[in-house]
């Protein structure tokens, strides 16, 4: 299960609770992820989905552009590599 959250132009705390509401959804390994517009964001998603266990990684795609990438097991925990 993969799921895509375009949270560009929307302030914290609202990626961070669209990632949280997708995370506590997933009923099977997948990948959450997540483009914001803003460093902020980028920590404040990365710090919840690594708190609830996921294995977290993000890039800065172009000027004002971040992925957050995060890999759950289907518990809400860590996925496997």
């Amino acid at each position: 299960m993969n799921i895509q959250i375009d949270a560009k132009g929307k302030q914290c705390p609202l990626p961070v609770i669209e990632a949280k509401n997708a995370i506590s959804g997933m009923t099977e390994a997948g990948i959450v992820e997540v483009t914001v517009d803003n460093e902020i964001a980028v920590q404040n998603v990365s710090k919840m989905a690594a708190n609830a266990g996921g294995d977290v990684a993000s890039e800065q795609i172009s000027e004002g552009k971040y992925r957050v990438a995060i890999r759950l097991a289907g518990d809400g925990t860590a996925g496997e590599r």
